[in-house]
């Protein structure tokens, strides 16, 4: 009887040594991969679709500066990949980057809306692995790429938020 408790008792501690471990382990690694310009070609398509959605107040993402956009040539898209990585033994799930706008900057939109997905579908992070989280941010061509990004995400419905810089 003694070797039975001692041998339960010795798995609970293991049990709740694991618990503590994935509430320990939720912070995600975060690092700016690479920010590009998005190619002309992609950036017109994208741009003359961004101009109408912010004239009819219709735009998918976070709205900086609500001014009427000017001439095509006056604005940038830079594309920002943040490797996400999970070591933790739970799934992030919720995954969303935003950059943390400076003067100038005009919307930041979703790696969902620059896909055509459903915005509302969520993006995981998987435990034990890497993702590639995108976002994306129109700004003015005169800007630097150098921001700062906010990754928010959930954990057993636990909200968190990360920042790392670029630059």
């Amino acid at each position: 009887m003694r070797k039975i408790a001692f041998v339960l008792a010795l798995l609970a501690l293991f049990a709740a040594g694991i618990t503590i471990y994935g509430f320990a382990a939720t912070r995600l690694d975060l690092r700016v991969d690479n920010v590009r310009a998005l190619s002309d070609q992609e950036y017109q398509a994208r741009f003359a679709r961004l101009r109408e959605q912010m004239s009819l107040g219709a735009v998918r993402g976070i709205v900086y500066d609500d001014q009427p956009l000017g001439d095509a040539d006056d604005y940038v898209i830079l594309e920002y990949t943040i490797a996400v990585g999970n070591r933790g033994f739970i799934p992030a799930e919720m995954v969303e980057a935003v950059v943390v706008p400076v003067r100038g900057d005009i919307l930041c939109f979703s790696q969902q809306e620059a896909e055509n997905r459903d915005i509302n579908q969520g993006i995981t992070a998987p435990n034990g692995r890497e993702t590639m989280l995108r976002c994306y941010l129109l700004t003015r061509k005169s800007l630097h790429a150098v921001r700062e990004i906010q990754v928010s995400y959930y954990i057993w419905g636990n909200p968190y938020i990360l920042k790392v810089q670029y630059g």
